[in-house]
């Protein structure tokens, strides 16, 4: 009861949507003087309920009704770094400290209520490594995934693509992708920073070379999210395809960055071979021509 009362006590509005700040210093107080040095339980959750609390009632934009509760959240917000460090060196249960405290940053900086010291996705991206709890990578996932949409960043996704293709965890990799689809980072035909002929190649790459049978499906579902069909329109519809020169017996793409299917380099290893055997059939039965010839 008292963990279901703190969460809930941030969604309790005003008529303008706006959290009293009675409740915004009735939670700081809850959180600030939290003492569990003489309880054999554990009180992580509490804690995480406390925090989803304080994080639901950051408002969204700043006017004269907001400035008196984003005073308060500001004064929290060292106590939420505290927190975070503390989690790190005696880390919770799967860490769900670490996660609402991602949270609660991560809602600050997409509402522009941050200092500009720490208006930085770095913060997200130092928790992806390995080391973490998937509980909170999962989270850095995901916060980074809205930064990139809402930034535009292409580094945050560059970052994201590589967690995708180098990851040795199936689960995050997977994850990511979900999430990149789950808030597209743009719309068909839109003209974005994002929506480049690197992202295509990238994607292409990764749907058609990876080993991962679960994460190429991601990756399909990502691909027809963000370009549906058709060719994108970044790419030029001319060049991009595959050209089997049955002559040569090989098979090449015209576009320079995109790669031939693993599909077609098997088809053009077996031309390979076929062609290998052949010369050398046809080298022994030279040398057996020149044998019968010196006698």
């Amino acid at each position: 009861a008292v963990v279901s009362t703190q969460s809930t006590g941030g969604s309790v509005k005003d008529g303008a949507g706006m959290t009293t700040p009675k409740i915004v210093q009735f939670l700081f107080t809850q959180l600030y003087y939290n003492d569990n040095q003489s309880n054999e339980y554990d009180d992580s959750y509490l804690i995480v309920a406390i925090i989803d609390g304080l994080t639901s009632t950051i408002p969204m934009k700043v006017d004269l009704k907001a400035e008196s509760v984003l005073g308060h959240v500001r004064q929290i917000l060292p106590k939420i770094v505290a927190l975070l460090n503390i989690d790190k060196k005696m880390p919770s249960y799967q860490q769900v400290v670490s996660s609402a405290c991602l949270r609660f940053i991560a809602k600050l900086i997409r509402h522009g209520h941050i200092m500009d010291n720490l208006k930085d996705s770095s913060i997200f991206s130092a928790h992806l490594k390995r080391g973490q709890s998937l509980n909170v990578r999962c989270t850095a996932i995901q916060q980074l995934a809205r930064f990139v949409k809402n930034e535009n960043s292409e580094r945050d996704l560059n970052t994201l693509l590589s967690l995708i293709e180098f990851d040795s965890s199936a689960m995050i990799r997977s994850y990511a992708v979900q999430q990149l689809y789950k808030l597209p980072l743009f719309t068909r035909h839109q003209d974005c920073l994002l929506n480049n002929l690197h992202l295509v190649q990238k994607l292409w790459r990764l749907l058609n070379d990876h080993v991962d049978l679960n994460l190429r499906c991601c990756l399909a579902q990502l691909y027809y999210t963000l370009y549906g069909r058709s060719t994108p329109a970044c790419v030029p519809t001319n060049n991009c395809a595959v050209v089997i020169d049955l002559k040569g017996q090989t098979a090449r793409t015209n576009m320079p960055g995109i790669p031939v299917p693993s599909a077609m380099r098997s088809f053009t290893a077996k031309f390979e071979d076929e062609k290998k055997y052949n010369s050398d059939d046809s080298s022994s039965s030279k040398k057996k021509k020149r044998h019968k010839s010196d006698f």
